[in-house]
């Protein structure tokens, strides 16, 4: 079987003019450099070098054999060292599967920033709630929100993510912004999902009582953008992951509600197929991913809460 290091070795000790010439460039001892031309000579039985006391040559077969072999090996050395310089920075296509409850919100503007961050990274992401095959489908890596199936993927939790209560600035501005749980639960709501039965949810005081409401749907849908867009146009009040609220929130566009209440929250978590060998497209995507989210739920944090937000903006339309 061939030995790509005897065969570097050769011609190396080809390019240096003898042994010991060869073990100082490369800073290998010379008895070893002289066992490995040995033992390709042994592997090959023939041949390649005469060795006198003070230098060596080539044979026929061992300069033809060094002529036809030089270039091959420097093709393959670039090869590997292009490889591992490229691992120095991110490069490559991306793929990342996402349910559509967190790609349908500020994901978008993650992959734009990083995708500026790292330019020679393609990205590709399918928006689908069926189960998704990682490996099978070629995807670098996936997230889940909620609990993790049993799989032997690798998963690390990279955030907590909320449950909000919502509603657009308008909505709040004709029907009042709710002072209690029971206010709440007349309004009208938009929810996603199917059929028109009434929603429960439980959510948590900062007492720590625990309730339950029931919000009946004035409008159901099973596409995200379509409540979203209800939503903001003041159809009535949702119940939204914070990756799709917050984009909005950010921009006025909605209202974060009853913030003296909040829902159980789910694990956002990342499944990749191995930790080893973890290409450093992924792992710059994954630490990527941990900062912004933080820095998001800091902006989210300074928001003003309720009638405060809401005292702002009919201020700013008054104006």
């Amino acid at each position: 079987m061939l030995d790509l290091n005897q065969l570097a070795i050769f011609i190396r000790v080809v390019d240096e003019g003898s042994f010991t010439a060869a073990g100082k460039s490369l800073q290998v001892p010379k008895s070893r450099i002289s066992r490995m031309v040995a033992d390709l000579e042994s592997n090959l039985g023939v041949r390649l070098l005469q060795r006198s006391t003070r230098q060596v040559s080539l044979t026929q077969v061992g300069a033809d054999y060094y002529n036809n072999c030089k270039h091959l090996v420097a093709e393959i050395m670039d090869v590997h060292a292009e490889i591992s310089d490229r691992q120095d920075r991110p490069h490559g296509l991306l793929r990342i599967a996402v349910p559509m409850v967190v790609g349908s919100g500020i994901l978008g503007r993650f992959v734009a920033q990083f995708q500026q961050a790292y330019p020679d990274v393609r990205v590709e992401i399918c928006h689908t709630d069926r189960q998704v095959n990682l490996i099978e489908e070629k995807f670098d890596l996936g997230m889940f929100v909620g609990e993790l199936p049993e799989s032997s993927l690798v998963a690390r939790t990279i955030a907590e993510t909320d449950l909000m209560l919502c509603a657009s600035p308008e909505f709040i501005e004709l029907n009042g912004m709710p002072s209690s749980l029971e206010e709440l639960q007349s309004m009208a709501f938009v929810k996603i999902g199917e059929g028109m039965q009434v929603e429960s949810f439980d959510m948590i005081h900062v007492s720590g009582e625990i309730s339950t409401i029931k919000l009946e749907p004035h409008i159901v849908t099973n596409h995200i953008a379509a409540a979203m867009n209800s939503i903001i146009q003041g159809a009535g009040v949702g119940v939204l992951p914070m990756f799709m609220a917050s984009e909005y929130l950010l921009t006025g566009r909605m209202i974060p509600i009853m913030n003296d209440w909040s829902f159980r929250p789910q694990s956002l978590s990342v499944v990749y197929p191995s930790r080893q060998y973890l290409s450093l497209k992924v792992r710059c995507f994954i630490d990527f991913l941990v900062t912004e989210i933080e820095q998001l739920k800091l902006s989210l944090d300074r928001l003003p809460k309720d009638e405060k937000l809401f005292a702002a903006y009919k201020k700013l339309i008054e104006n």
